[in-house]
């Protein structure tokens, strides 16, 4: 059993620690992800203004307050629309449902909200347009994830180059 709550700052007890415990998620996942950015995180959910987006952040924690996983999405609100910059389970939950309930819940913000779109990042599954062939396999394995809610990529922009 979970809840899925949102952290708004880091001035509980409980919210510092579950903070810190993304924190070091987002280093162990994404390990492309510079320090800088990760150090920031808690500055960056009280002062939307210093990157013109407003940050959400979602966990995914059992009544102890022990992380099973979190979303982060931006929100441009004079464009209207919604980013999810990351959604991970705690390796411990990968299959357990963490990650599905997570990008439910962040639709259901973008839909309520009423924003254009939802959009994210997904680099391809294609092994000849990766930069790394080898990470085919677990690019392939999140537009699948993605897919089953009904999402699809946006191909021929060129980003993925």
């Amino acid at each position: 059993m979970f809840r899925i709550r949102q952290i708004t700052e880091a001035a509980l007890p409980l919210d510092r620690r579950e903070l810190e415990e993304v924190q070091r998620m987002l280093r162990e996942r994404f390990p492309g992800l510079s320090q800088d950015e990760i150090d920031s995180l808690p500055r960056r959910l009280v002062d939307p203004l210093a990157h013109r987006l407003r940050l959400l952040l979602l966990v995914a924690d059992d009544l102890r307050g022990n992380l099973k996983g979190f979303a982060l999405l931006s929100h441009a609100p004079d464009l209207n629309f919604w980013l999810l910059d990351f959604v991970a389970a705690d390796k411990g939950a990968a299959g357990g449902g963490i990650g599905g309930a997570l990008y439910d819940r962040v639709r259901e913000i973008a839909r309520e909200a009423g924003g254009i779109g939802l959009f994210f990042e997904c680099l391809p599954d294609d092994p000849e347009a990766c930069s790394d062939p080898a990470h085919a396999k677990g690019n392939a394995a999140r537009l699948r994830f993605y897919e089953r809610f009904g999402a699809r990529p946006i191909v021929g922009t060129g980003y993925e180059t």
